[in-house]
């Protein structure tokens, strides 16, 4: 790298610029705009390097030569230097469940496979919370967990109220949900605490199934959000102190991730939650933009224009319930709840409300995606509770009630990301899309398709006829590959979320995680590493379906612009541009030189949102000096 011999005294003399807060200089700086995003690239029509980036306030105010940037240089500047490591834009987490996240901290004794190996060690963690609430004679929680995964974890048993109530407890209430987050199962209690109970022929919500025996009996699993939450709805509220701290805990867990944005595609607005996402999102040091979609219903018109007295659908008045926290005695300052008016809207920069979630199908790992061939039917899903053979999954939405709800959300100039991960969900949503956009063409909603596990390529390509934003759950592979094609899929593994399609056909993609409902904590570059290897976690030299790899920049494009733009935040954050928001990433080391089997061993150094930094905790690897002193060559 070319060095400038700027001095303190020169950089002063060229003072008519505008002076600069913070300079960072002395590593690879990859910009993510145009060929400049790849530092890698060495042609003789490729740009200058990027050497430096200057920031003004929460703005990028000049991106390239030290000689250029250090122009605006002032007194008060202070400089960062690298130490040869990377900066890049902050990574975007376009398809996450942050709220649940953060909930699920406080609400939830995590069970899941990335934290046990074995059902006796489960056990012990179940009996021993259970023990707990069973010795507070005041005692009126809930023993609610997370995590159940027999797919990962082969010695797990086939759970039902009968087994719950008969080795655990038949008096204290218990949940276990499922590690997709798409199935639990409840023991009797549970059962008897909706209104009325939950008892022989019960019906099953719209969108939801309570699983009944041959006799019309519960067996204690439920399916879908619908129907978990008739019993979750009426568990016991969590206390809003140790929300606050669930939620701090679990931003500062994204930051240290290098992601800036997140997202929450289950949000359900209540006016606790929406006080303690306001106040997070007041705090100074609020390590990340939070963006919500509001989770809805299809709805044709008429249901929409019924009267006013007639009842809600049963899956809207349990739906509200998942997003309520037990409200603490009011403080000085905090927004009274009789202000309420359903939801934060575009409350700041950090927090707002993106758009609609709707959700068309079920989970690979309960038997209820809308696929067009039938699921397997073995041991292992029998265990998981799949329907019996043959099963094709479940589409949650009839087709006019879902056409009427676009329609109705594209005309108010709403963004749609509907869940749909079969092949049959992808062609109802596609159609839909399809039509409306038709009919009401060249508005910029950028409606999205989210997951898309078994998308075909001929579906691919039609979504980007009409410019559909896709947003692949292609981390799947990197626990599920084996099991899915011994027990649940076959071959049609490899064809999993075929990314290099949506690139053949200019489709703005993008890669998520959807946290809480996959193992373990959010991680982008594992992400990536599964996008570019197509491996699972023990086995790196077995790739489902090789032909849909994709590289290290397209997988980077999906973290940065790509995302931005999914989220309309394309005209401020997503690279490192002047003008654009100082949402910025440090790393170990550059991607585009690390091997990809080698991506999760690159740390996260810092991140910075609107030019802040977030002071993670292993801050100390870069020093920090003021330009007053810095009186030498740099």
């Amino acid at each position: 790298m070319q060095r400038a011999q700027l001095t303190a005294k020169s950089r002063m003399s060229k003072g008519s610029a505008m002076p600069a807060d913070l300079i960072l200089y002395g590593g690879d700086i990859i910009t993510m705009e145009g060929s400049e995003a790849n530092p890698g690239f060495r042609g003789a029509d490729s740009p200058p390097k990027t050497e430096a980036v200057a920031i003004s306030g929460d703005t990028i105010l000049a991106v390239g030569s030290i000689d250029v940037v250090f122009r605006h240089a002032g007194p008060d500047t202070q400089v960062i230097f690298l130490n040869q490591q990377t900066l890049m834009p902050g990574f975007i987490e376009p398809h996450q469940h942050a709220i649940q996240c953060a909930l699920m901290r406080s609400q939830y004794i995590n069970i899941s496979a990335l934290n046990y190996r074995c059902y006796d060690d489960i056990h012990t963690v179940m009996v021993n919370r259970i023990s707990e609430l069973d010795a507070d004679p005041n005692n009126k929680d809930w023993a609610i967990f997370f995590g159940w995964d027999p797919e990962l974890i082969s010695d797990l048993p086939t759970l039902s109220a009968d087994f719950l109530d008969a080795n655990f407890s038949s008096t204290i209430p218990i949940v276990v949900v499922g590690q997709s987050g798409h199935v639990a199962w409840v023991n009797s209690p549970a059962l008897a605490a909706p209104e009325p109970p939950i008892g022989q022929n019960y019906p099953s919500p719209s969108g939801g199934t309570v699983v009944l025996d041959a006799e019309g009996w519960p067996t204690g699993q439920l399916f879908e959000e619908p129907a978990i939450m008739l019993v979750m709805g009426r568990a016991p509220l969590p206390d809003e102190e140790l929300m606050m701290q669930g939620f701090y805990d679990q931003w500062r867990a994204y930051a240290s991730a290098g992601l800036t944005t997140v997202t929450e595609l289950a949000y359900m607005p209540s006016p606790e939650m929406d006080a303690i996402l306001k106040t997070c999102a007041d705090a100074p040091d609020f390590p990340v933009r939070l963006g919500l979609y509001k989770m809805t219903h299809a709805q044709t018109d008429e249901e929409v224009h019924q009267p006013q007295s007639a009842p809600p659908p049963p899956k809207v008045r349990c739906c509200s319930q998942l997003g309520r926290v037990q409200p603490a005695p009011a403080k000085k300052g905090r927004s009274a709840v009789k202000n309420y008016d359903g939801g934060v809207g575009n409350y700041s920069s950090r927090l707002w409300e993106a758009g609609l979630k709707l959700v068309a199908d079920g989970s690979p790992h309960c038997g209820t995606c809308a696929t067009r061939e039938p699921f397997m039917y073995t041991p292992l899903t029998e265990t998981l509770g799949f329907p019996k053979a043959p099963g094709y999954g479940t589409l949650n939405m009839e087709d006019d009630a879902l056409l009427d709800t676009i329609k109705r959300h594209h005309q108010d100039g709403k963004q749609m990301a509907i869940h749909c991960h079969g092949e049959r969900s992808s062609e109802q949503v596609l159609k839909v899309y399809e039509q409306v956009l038709n009919q009401f063409p060249n508005q910029n909603n950028r409606h999205r398709m989210e997951h898309l596990g078994l998308m075909t390529v001929d579906q691919i390509e039609r979504a980007g006829k009409i410019n559909l934003a896709l947003s692949f759950f292609v981390d799947h592979l990197r626990f599920y590959a084996l099991v899915y094609k011994t027990d649940i899929f076959g071959e049609r593994v490899n064809r999993w979320t075929p990314l290099s399609e949506a690139t053949k056909n200019g489709i703005t993609w993008t890669i998520h995680q959807d946290h809480p409902t996959f193992p373990g904590d959010a991680n982008p570059f594992a992400n990536m590493k599964t996008a570019i290897t197509r491996c699972t976690r023990d086995d790196p030299t077995t790739p489902y379906g090789p032909e849909y790899r994709v590289s290290i920049h397209e997988v980077l494009k999906s973290y940065t612009v790509n995302a931005a733009w999914q989220l309309h935040l394309d005209q401020k954050v997503g690279s490192i541009k002047p003008g654009k928001k100082a949402d910025l990433v440090i790393l170990s080391d550059n991607p585009y030189d690390v091997d990809p089997f080698d991506l999760e061993k690159i740390r996260v150094i810092e991140t910075f949102v609107d030019g802040r930094r977030n002071n993670l905790a292993n801050i100390k690897t870069i020093p920090t000096v003021n330009v007053k002193v810095l009186d030498r060559p740099v």
